[in-house]
């Protein structure tokens, strides 16, 4: 690995550059074309060396090579320059992470990071460097990047070059790939990114369609119930609030919280744009970690989405992008202690509980939306619809207008059924492809090192239904269990992943089988539970429980 990033390395310093007369060498695509192109991978690399060329303070690496051999890089940018994690951590400063092009058909970020790093290098920014760490992906989709087509997303307001597609070179959704890691980027950015440099703040930066609302930008902290409480609400009540102010006050941008106009009877369904009469609820969208923002905060991380609104215009999505991760950048490095403190104070929580702040009750298993409490007032706007020239396909163009109307809010999600966490599961040697999932998300293992029998809790598999179409190459499946107490035998070699870790939320979600996003959900446990039912008995569940701490040899497994 140490060999592929410093050969990457050496591509980047070396790529050559573009040459365009009486152009700046640091502009974006872009930039240089009006917004009316967006930036190809060959562009972005070259933004990147010129960056290097430009200062010492700006490192790069490659944190994974995608299915189409494209390197995809990892700028560092620090002052004084830093090279590895470990100086990083020294340095006591928050580490922020910026991901873009996760849908390379939403390319703001990709083009916003590019002008972001410019000036953090050359222009106004270079005091941040002072207070944070700042890592940028700018590219993470590369291959469905370079597939741009004037059809994809055509709907969009720009640019009218065309874009990209949602897919990876697998056609794998990427951002429905945090919990199963079936990608190279997922598992390159899990393994090059949140392990190796452990940033605090993840921003995520997207593009929405859909309702016809009123916001130039939507954004959206951890919606999972299970992850640190105190850390969703310095996002939730203080980050967020202060960044919205900011964005409206200097920049006369309206921002809010991510959501669709939904069914009032059931807010998990989305109303059409078009559907007639004010709409009455607003509903954000998801809480489960397949979801990177909501993978990020079972990490205990700061996780924020950002998503600019389709029908601006181009020019306009990446400037409001471009001022919603300033504004954050300038928030994070003004309380720069705090959010430091507050993700260590998550991870020793952790660690000496094996839960996390506000779930020590159990984790959920079940969730539902919660309603606001009393109205809400939410801009509703409204488009205009034309035909595109290029594509003969209406294209849609937000107006100006954005009347405030009052109606519930489903922001938030809550737990309907929790279950406690036990003090550790425990595997037989036969499960190491489940390890070798858990080892990718940096999950701590132990090893037993001679045969041990303990009192486990075991399930029983009552039910097993699975989806009848496929989503991402599975039909996920939802199991009804039974837990009883036996007494088992575990030979040497059986793995056991303590929950007092940093991790804990995250181990829980992954190994139990009712969990709605884990490894059952995903059919890593479908064969051996289709044998055992098959043999006439009742199905087990392969994962094991520990309710205490036991002491016996083991030694921490390394991957």
């Amino acid at each position: 690995m140490k060999l592929l990033i410093a050969f990457c390395c050496m591509v980047f310093l070396l790529w050559p550059m573009s040459s365009i007369a009486g152009q700046s060498k640091l502009q974006s695509r872009a930039e240089r074309t009006r917004y009316a192109e967006t930036s190809l991978y060959a562009d972005v690399i070259d933004f990147i060396a010129e960056l290097q060329r430009a200062s010492a303070n700006v490192k790069v690496e490659t944190f994974t090579v995608t299915n189409e051999g494209r390197a995809l890089p990892l700028v560092i940018l620090s002052k004084p320059a830093i090279s590895s994690p470990a100086e990083a951590a020294a340095s006591g400063k928050p580490v922020v992470f910026i991901m873009a092009n996760i849908h390379a058909g939403e390319v703001e970020g990709k083009e916003a990071t590019q002008h972001i790093m410019r000036d953090v290098v050359t222009g106004s920014l270079g005091h941040l460097l002072d207070k944070i760490v700042l890592l940028v992906a700018p590219i993470y989709n590369a291959d469905g990047n370079e597939k741009i087509d004037i059809m994809n997303r055509s709907a969009q307001n720009g640019p009218s070059g065309g874009v990209g597609v949602r897919e990876n070179g697998q056609r794998l959704d990427l951002n429905r790939d945090f919990m199963k890691l079936e990608s190279p980027e997922a598992r390159g950015l899990i393994g090059g990114v949140f392990n190796r440099w452990d940033p605090h703040v993840i921003i995520d930066l997207h593009t929405t369609n859909g309702s016809y609302h009123g916001y130039a930008l939507t954004y959206s902290p951890c919606l999972n119930p299970n992850s640190d409480r105190k850390l969703t609400s310095f996002a939730r009540e203080k980050l967020l609030p202060d960044v919205t102010r900011t964005l409206k006050s200097k920049h006369k941008y309206n921002i809010y919280f991510y959501g669709n106009f939904a069914d009032p009877t059931q807010p998990a369904r989305e109303l059409r744009p078009n559907e007639s009469g004010d709409p009455k609820v607003w509903a954000t969208f998801d809480h489960r970690p397949r979801f990177g923002n909501n993978y990020e905060g079972l990490r205990n991380r700061i996780a924020i989405l950002s998503e600019a609104y389709s029908y601006l215009s181009f020019r306009a999505r990446v400037d409001v992008t471009d001022k919603f991760v300033r504004a954050i950048l300038e928030y994070v490095a003004g309380h720069a202690k705090e959010v430091v403190d507050l993700v260590r104070e998550a991870d020793r929580y952790s660690v000496a509980t094996g839960t996390t702040s506000g779930n020590e009750e159990g984790f959920g298993v079940s969730f539902e939306l919660k309603a606001s409490p009393r109205p809400v007032e939410i801009l509703v706007g409204s488009v205009n619809r034309i035909v595109d020239p290029r594509t003969n396909r209406p294209r849609l163009e937000a107006t100006d207008e954005a009347r405030p109307v009052k109606m519930t809010e489903y922001g938030e999600f809550q737990a309907t059924r929790r279950i406690r966490p036990p003090a550790a599961y425990v595997l037989k040697p036969d499960q190491r492809k489940i390890i070798d999932v858990l080892l990718a998300h940096g999950v701590a293992v132990e090893t037993l090192t001679k045969e041990e029998t303990f009192t486990v809790e075991r399930y029983t598999v009552n039910e097993i239904s699975r989806a009848q179409r496929a989503f991402q190459g599975h039909k996920e499946a939802r199991l009804k269990v039974t837990a009883s107490e036996t007494r088992e035998k575990f030979p040497a070699g059986s793995f056991l992943v303590s929950m007092n870790q940093p991790k804990a939320a995250l181990i829980f979600y992954l190994l139990e089988p009712e969990s709605d996003d884990g490894l059952a959900n995903w059919n890593f446990f479908d064969e051996e539970l289709d044998n055992g039912a098959k043999e006439g008995g009742p199905a087990h569940y392969p994962v094991f429980r520990l309710k205490t701490e036991i002491r016996t040899p083991r030694q921490l497994l390394k991957r």
